[in-house]
């Protein structure tokens, strides 16, 4: 396979998607796809890889540490001041930005030392609980 057909190919499975579900001998509408990747398709597994393994470079760049587990995502970051605040406030826009679902039901703050350096975050409008545990 030539590198423009390869190109191409790629492109191809990215453009113009649609996506219908078979139950039995009944169809569903179809429906136009604008993100993500197929499950079922072969080549799906890998553009995962790729897409979720830039995603921690991207994350990096924010000083947010990122931890995988198959498709599941574990951010956290250290927040000292104000500024930490908005820094993570800014990731999560750009999450919401590029159509990456946050749980922020499942969100915390944990505070590891002797002053709590705030009661609560709020992540999209989401209150964050403060877990304290004092420092050793």
């Amino acid at each position: 396979m030539e590198f423009g057909t390869a190109v191409r190919s790629f492109a191809n499975f990215f453009t113009s998607r649609t996506h219908q579900t078979k139950i039995e001998t009944t169809l569903s509408d179809m429906a136009v796809l604008l993100s993500g990747v197929v499950q079922g398709s072969g080549i799906g597994p890998l553009m995962f890889l790729v897409y979720i393994n830039e995603l921690i470079y991207i994350l990096e760049e924010f000083d947010i540490k990122v931890k995988l587990f198959a498709d599941d995502v574990k951010m956290y970051m250290k927040i000292i001041n104000d500024t930490d605040i908005v820094q993570l406030q800014r990731v999560v826009t750009f999450l919401v930005d590029w159509q990456l679902s946050i749980s922020v039901d499942k969100c915390c703050v944990l505070n590891i030392g002797l002053q709590a350096t705030a009661s609560h975050i709020t992540i999209l409008t989401v209150y964050c609980p403060l877990y304290h545990r004092h420092a050793i």
